[in-house]
């Protein structure tokens, strides 16, 4: 089984995964956005070459003219793009350290709540060892018990009956004269009509014979009403049975001193939430700033967009078809050389643009799933499964879907599941379903029954919502914000197992 802090560390892995993979992309889309540059400018270069070889300089001297001003003008664009893009990767530095130093202090954060948790959980288990041993307790835990188990079978004769009443009813519900006469209050003082309908509906009750239909028909539906009046009380009953055990439990817990501690573990997760709110700022700033890299390396930023505008622009150069018709007229060794070159680089710049946006494409995937990890991190700590009490079964099925979250066959909302599906509280002395924690789990919802028939809803049974615990197991994390994922994947907030009963 993982602790929750090695669960955590596996995530961490992952992420630094995801990262190191970015920056092996961002440095690859870098060396595709400078050959492209390089190409576009040597091509200019090669018509520049082009148009000397054959053309006089009367006829190219506009032309040669801005093909020079254009290839000097995009080298400065490149320039100022590249002292801006270190500028950039200066504050990427510098924010990842920033991120490595509070991950490094999360850890001293944590190590601290955990271990006023350990005590919490070390005190509890002594008040339990003196409960074992307090005949007064003792006494309330049975009475509590006897009450709960009373109420359990009750709620199990309401259900029962309920069956019962099904499978009876069905002819009565399955005779449309009946049920019209009994939906009318046919034969009791509810019942209203004028002198005709009253003949005929009198009628129709002695042909069909419905008052000793009515008779048994009111009965059957009494019975489940009745039980489930009787469950009502004896559920009362055992809600108060449990809350003189529970009171029984936080007195024993207060003499302990608990309260002093409570307090310091709230200080000390306070603090941890503090630390997780500035290191999600960070990472949220990092990302901002990743995206903008990532604008630079895949040449999208607006120094590159210039840069290549300018060039395409001379290329559009009037006097260009010119260069071409002399070319393709010339019979010159040199200026063919040239063409071909020039036909070889259009070729190597089509290869180029395919690479680059395929690179693109993985990049923008890597930047989605770091997100997303972030994002299951993020649920993680918010819902304290980092808790020193805190475990996951089942680490090779979680090995595995990390695994395949990092090769992108799982979701971060498929991660998110299983890692809720797993998660467990491990004994680490004190009982979580000690005395009243083990009791209050009875409770179900039944449709189709009564109600139904009588068009007044469902009976629903189940019980009431009581105090939390008496035994301390962490919550999440308040105000920790939605359980969300990047591209509209949903992870839910739910399935958080606290062991007890309340």
């Amino acid at each position: 089984m993982w602790t929750g802090s090695t669960a955590l560390k596996n995530i961490d892995q992952s992420l630094q995964t995801i990262r190191n993979e970015v920056v092996r992309l961002d440095n690859l889309l870098t060396r595709l956005t400078e050959s492209m540059a390089k190409n576009q400018r040597h091509r200019v270069k090669l018509i520049n070459d082009i148009a000397a070889v054959r053309l006089t300089e009367i006829d190219t001297g506009e032309l040669r003219s801005s093909l020079t001003a254009a290839d000097r003008q995009a080298l400065q664009i490149l320039e100022q793009r590249d002292e801006a893009l270190a500028k950039l990767n200066v504050q990427i530095e510098s924010l990842d350290q920033d991120i490595l130093d509070d991950e490094q202090k999360r850890e001293s954060l944590l190590a601290s709540v955990n271990q006023t948790s350990q005590s919490l959980v070390e005190l509890e288990t002594k008040v339990q060892s003196d409960l074992r041993n307090d005949q007064h307790y003792l006494a309330q835990l049975e009475k509590t018990r006897e009450a709960e188990s009373i109420a359990s079978e009750a709620q199990s004769k309401v259900e029962l009956a309920q069956q019962d009443m099904d499978l009876k009813a069905q002819p009565y519900k399955d005779d449309e004269l009946f049920m019209y006469l009994w939906g009318r209050g046919f034969g009791t003082t509810e019942y209203s009509g004028g002198l005709l309908a009253r003949f005929m509906d009198g009628w129709v009750a002695r042909v069909i014979k419905y008052e000793p239909a009515r008779i048994n028909f009111w009965n059957l539906t009494e019975i489940p009403k009745r039980l489930n009046d009787h469950a009502e009380m004896v559920d009362a009953a055992a809600d108060e049975e449990i809350m003189a055990l529970q009171q029984l439990e936080l007195d024993a817990l207060a003499k302990g001193g608990v309260k002093d501690i409570e307090q310091e573990l709230e200080a000390s997760r306070e603090m941890l939430d503090q630390h997780d709110d500035q290191l999600e700022e960070r990472e949220l700033a990092l990302n901002e700033l990743l995206e903008q890299r990532a604008r630079f390396v895949a040449g999208d930023d607006e120094y590159m967009q210039r840069c290549l505008s300018r060039l395409t622009q001379v290329l559009e150069h009037k006097d260009l078809s010119a260069v071409h018709h002399y070319v393709e007229q010339t019979n010159s060794p040199t200026d063919d050389n040239l063409v071909i070159e020039l036909q070889t680089l259009d070729d190597r710049l089509g290869t180029v643009r395919d690479d680059l946006a395929d690179v693109r494409n993985m990049h923008n995937k890597k930047i989605n799933k770091l997100k997303e990890l972030e994002q299951v991190r993020r649920n993680f700590k918010n819902s304290r499964y980092d808790d020193v009490r805190s475990g996951f079964g089942n680490e090779a099925l979680l090995a595995t879907i990390l695994g395949q979250f990092l090769q992108g066959v799982a979701s971060g909302s498929d991660l998110w599941r299983v890692i809720q599906r797993n998660q467990r509280y491990r004994d680490v002395s004190s009982l979580p379903d000690f005395g009243s924690g083990g009791l209050g789990r009875r409770g179900r919802s039944r449709r189709g029954g009564l109600g139904d028939l009588l068009g007044g809803g469902s009976i629903s049974r189940g019980r009431r919502k009581r105090r939390n615990s008496s035994w301390h197991l962490p919550s999440p994390r308040r105000g920790g914000g939605g359980f969300r994922f990047p591209g509209g994947g949903g992870g839910g907030g739910g399935g958080f197992k606290t062991g007890g009963g309340f």
